[in-house]
Order: C-alpha cells, then structure tokens, then sequence
C-alpha cells in the first residue's frame, strides 16, 4: 500500500524540518543553511537514531535529514522506524559518499531520497521542498549505479521478480514509471508525454498501489533492477 502523503503542515505554513547527525557541528552548518530560508523551520535536532525517533513522534515533521552513518543506530534502521512511527514524514538520507551501498537500503526502507553532505545550500532547500511535496530527490545515475553493484551480487530472481512486477502496469504507467526512475518532475513527465499533471499523479498514484511502492523511489528502484540481467 502507498503512504500518506508526506506533508502535513498548513497550506501557507513553513515546512518543517529535523535535523538528525551524529555531529554537533554537521547539525549547526545545517541549520545554519535552512535558517535563511523562510519557507523552511527546524523544529527539532537529533544526535542518534532513537532521538530521531522520540523527536519525530513529538514533532511530527514535514522531513527528516537523517545522517546515513551514525553509531548505535545507524540512519536506515532510524528511517524504519521513524517512517513507521510517523507514516507521513518525508526522509532525505545524508551521505559522504556518491556510491555508498547503505543508501539503496534506506531507500527500500522508505527514504524519499539522498543527498551529499557538500550537497550546496540551494541545491538541500530544494530538495526539501520537492520531498515535502511528494516528489523525490535522488540522482537517477547514482542510483542506477548502486542498483547495478547489488543486483551484481545477488541472483537473477531479483530482476526477474522485478520485472514480473512491473507487468502489472498499463503501457502509460509503466511510461511514468521509467520517467520517475530517470528523476523527472511531474512537470516534466506531463510535458514530454503529453498529458496533465493530474494524469501523472494518477498514473504514479496506481503504479504505487500495483507494485507495493510505498514512495516514487521505490518505484525507481523496481524499475532499476527490472533493467538489470536480462
């Protein structure tokens, strides 16, 4: 079954973030970016993953900026159980590293995304934005990368499984599908395949409940491994 939506704030009201790090300054430079935007509040700071969790319960936040290595509890079991906790929350994963294999099980675990910690300022306030509001933030390449080196280690009934899946959807479903796994907008998927926004939602909306995606990234990832050992 799909999630509810991931924001839950007041039409008009900031969105509201916490910050989750291990590192008390990684936590200050963070806020420090997201203080000079108005759209955007920290409502809360977390150094570990069981703080995340109490302080996502408490708060209930539109995302969470979860540090992926962290000691005791590391970020993709936080993400579990922040994400079962809060079922609305939206997750963006922080990593140092571009090919850091844990991020493709934060995703499975229901991140909406990741990003880079030297990840520039603009770039991490808008990322928040699109995970509050449903979309995704994830490097399509990156990922397919990531995809590729653990379907490499595994067995072809991965992909297999993957694609059998993936039979569930109409031709136009499986068009946005492929499109959500290159990382387009739903702006951009309306365009290039000629039909409204509210199309695509619709589209992405039934291909989620057919393929058991909880978010589009996992959509993504499905859609990665179907192209994997054919």
């Amino acid at each position: 079954m799909t999630s509810s939506p991931p924001s839950s704030s007041t039409p008009g009201a900031p969105t509201s973030v916490l910050i989750v790090d291990d590192d008390a300054m990684v936590r200050a430079g963070l806020s420090m970016v997201l203080s000079v935007d108005p759209t955007l509040t920290i409502v809360a700071e977390a150094s570990g993953g069981a703080e995340a969790v109490v302080a996502a319960t408490r708060h209930r936040p539109d995302v969470v900026l979860m540090d992926l290595q962290m000691p005791e509890m590391n970020g993709v079991e936080a993400t579990r159980r922040v994400r079962a906790a809060v079922p609305s929350v939206a997750m963006l994963m922080l990593t140092t590293f571009h090919l850091d294999t844990h991020v493709l099980d934060a995703l499975q675990a229901g991140a909406s995304g990741y990003l880079l910690k030297d990840v520039a300022p603009q770039e991490l306030c808008h990322a928040i934005h699109l995970a509050a509001s449903g979309e995704s933030a994830f490097s399509a390449t990156i990922t397919r990368q990531l995809v590729a080196r653990h379907t490499r280690t595994a067995d072809d009934s991965t992909s297999a499984t993957a694609r059998q899946t993936l039979e569930a959807l109409t031709d136009r479903e499986r068009a946005v599908a492929e499109a959500v796994a290159e990382g387009a907008s739903n702006a951009t998927i309306a365009k290039a395949l000629f039909m409204s926004e509210g199309t695509v939602k619709t589209h992405i909306s039934r291909a989620l409940t057919k393929t058991g995606s909880d978010n589009r990234v996992q959509l993504a990832l499905l859609v990665f491994q179907a192209q994997q050992n054919p």
